[in-house]
Order: C-alpha cells, then structure tokens, then sequence
C-alpha cells in the first residue's frame, strides 16, 4: 500500500533514531570534502570570463559535482541500509566509489543534458531581459522563466529516484536504470512533489540558524525520501513486517523472583 508521506515522515523519525549522529557525520564528512576540494579554485578566480584561471575553475566546479554525485549516493546506501534493516554501516558510503563511479559519472552527464534543455526558456529569458528593454520583451521573459521553472521542476521529479535504482539495479545499464527511475515514480509524480515541499518549513527554518539547522534536517529528508522509495518499489510492507519480526521481544520479568 502506498503510504501518506506524513506517514513516512514519521517512519523516518523512528529509523533515525539511534543512527541520526552517524548519519550527520557521514553527511558533514562528505560535504567537507567537496568543501576542501573547491576552496582552491575559487580563491582563484577573477573578474575576466573566459580566463585560464575561470576555464580551470569550470572544469574543476563539473569534477567536484561529479565527486559529489558519487559521494550522495554514498550516503543514499547508507539511508538504505537504515531503511532495510535499522543498521548503519559506514562502510556502505564507500560503494559508489569502489564498484560504480562509470554509471554515475555517465548517468551524471545524462542528466546535465537534460536539465540543460528544461532550462533553455530560463537561459532565452536571460538573453531577451539583456539585450532589449522593450515591456512587452520582459513579459516574454517572464513566461520562458515560469516555463523553464516548471520544466526544470518535472526533470527533477521524473528521475528523483534515479540513485536509488543504481543502488539496487547493478546489473541495469545506464540508459536501463535511467527508464526503470522514470517508470518507478511515473504515477507517483503528485506524492513525491507534494513530500518535496512539505520540507519546505523545515528549511526556512534552516535560513534562520545560518545554515546550522541543515546538519538534522538534511537526513530527516533523506531517510524519508529512502522511505518513499521503497514504499514506490512496493518493498516497504516486507521491509517493516521483516523489521518487525528481527526485533528482539524482552523476556517477562519472573515476580517471584523478588521474593
């Protein structure tokens, strides 16, 4: 059965628990990474466009997105995990690394191109606001945005799953896995937008502690949107009874041993 997301929310709380220190420093640990990586290359930029020092920050900045891709999937497996079986393994974040960075780095490229194209109207209202100043132009403008948003926002939707499916699909080609992600959510579109935004409170709320608030918030939407997955995938019901039948039942206390 499919479940409300408030539902899944309230899964993910009780997964969370006893993992969410482990689950913040993976994501910390990560995001630390790609810090480090970047500073660099930042520190060098400069005003000129099309300068050495900007064309090696460019390839750098799609070296580090890649690098970061491989890196949240790594945290998706360790999600998984939690989800599965209420265990954490750091180790699991490692796997894309060692058995899967050519799938992720291709399907990567994939995606790029595809978002790419939803953003074209954006990237033509840009250059209309640009190089005319006519009202009417702006008008324009507006409504390549407004498309362009919405475009931008049913990619994003359409292969939301997409990590997920690497993750579980090994032996699925890239262009395989990428289909099995658009089939997965293809009816669940509504669910999964509306799950999207209902986090929407939770990072406001990160804006007002100067990003802090991200370190909790941040795998709250993760085990949830883990959840989501496998509620899709028809997996979740098994996941939970089997869950459910693992968990240890305490012995009753004999009260005659008190005498």
């Amino acid at each position: 059965m499919k479940r409300e997301v408030k539902e899944l929310k309230r899964i993910a709380r009780g997964n969370l628990q006893g993992n969410f220190l482990e689950l913040i420093r993976a994501f910390v640990f990560c995001n630390l990474i790609i810090s480090l990586i970047e500073m660099p290359f930042s520190m060098t930029r400069n005003e000129i466009l099309f300068s050495t020092q900007n064309i090696i920050y460019y390839v750098a900045v799609i070296l580090i997105t890649v690098a970061s891709v491989v890196l949240t999937v790594g945290q998706y497996c360790l999600h998984l995990g939690v989800a599965r079986t209420g265990e954490l393994h750091l180790s699991e974040m490692f796997y894309p690394i060692k058995y899967d960075s050519n799938r992720l780095i291709i399907a990567e490229a994939i995606l790029f191109v595809i978002r790419l194209v939803a953003l074209a109207p954006v990237i033509g209202a840009i250059a209309i606001i640009y190089f005319y100043e006519e009202i009417n132009m702006y008008l324009v403008a507006l409504g390549l945005s407004i498309i362009g948003c919405v475009l931008t926002v049913l990619v994003e939707i359409t292969f939301g799953l997409t990590y997920f499916v690497f993750i579980d699909g090994e032996e699925l080609s890239v262009m395989e896995a990428l289909k099995a992600s658009i089939q997965l959510v293809k009816k669940q579109r509504g669910r999964f937008f509306y799950m999207q935004l209902s986090f929407i409170g939770m990072y406001l709320l990160v804006l007002l502690t100067l990003g802090l608030g991200i370190l909790w918030v941040q795998p709250y939407v993760m085990q949830t949107t883990t959840l989501f997955y496998l509620d899709t995938k028809g997996e979740l019901d098994e996941v939970l009874e089997n869950r459910k039948k693992a968990k240890p039942t305490p012995e009753p206390v004999a009260f005659d041993s008190y005498a």
